[in-house]
């Protein structure tokens, strides 16, 4: 998917809210060379997921972490002499025709630390941590606010804070 005219590409109004809260942080403080490299660096890597790109790789699922295994992650490099903190999450989304095109989907951009961009993703597409999307999609009732053991968690499931009721259609 390396043709422009092969995608539709999305920027989330929670995305937008992310690249406002860079932006801001350039604003407040315009001699942050840091914060000015990160900003301009998210720019151009998202231009070139419109454009396209690849991404860095692909995510796998993690019981620690939502299921992102149908996302992938861009690394953002501010500074070339250091670890890139912080990623963009996205997803290619098929066409509902068969004739239709790809929708690129942008999802979060955010800090990699204690994996917040993936855990803001996850609760962005209403995935919460410890299933699978083969478990979620054979769900029929809300998995959010019930306890770990109603939710038949697995060992080192984690139930996050204050979690929206998800509903899923079963099969």
């Amino acid at each position: 998917m390396s043709d422009r005219r092969d995608l539709d590409f999305e920027v989330s109004p929670g995305v937008q809210q992310d690249l406002t809260v860079l932006n801001d942080r350039v604003r407040r403080n315009p001699h942050d060379v840091r914060a000015r490299n990160l900003l301009r660096a998210t720019i151009n890597t998202l231009v070139g997921l419109r454009n396209g790109d690849p991404g860095t790789k692909s995510l796998e699922y993690l019981s620690s972490y939502p299921d992102l295994s149908d996302c992938r992650t861009s690394y953002i490099h501010a500074d070339p002499t250091a670890k890139p903190s912080h990623r963009i999450v996205w997803r290619d989304v098929p066409p509902r025709e068969p004739d239709g095109i790809f929708r690129r989907e942008i999802i979060a951009v955010g800090e990699r630390a204690n994996g917040r961009v993936y855990h803001l993703a996850g609760q962005r597409l209403g995935r919460p941590v410890g299933y699978t999307l083969a478990e979620l999609s054979a769900l029929d009732e809300p998995v959010a606010g019930r306890s770990p053991a109603q939710r038949g968690l697995m060992a080192g499931g984690v139930e996050p804070a204050d979690e929206p009721t998800i509903w899923l259609a079963g099969p």
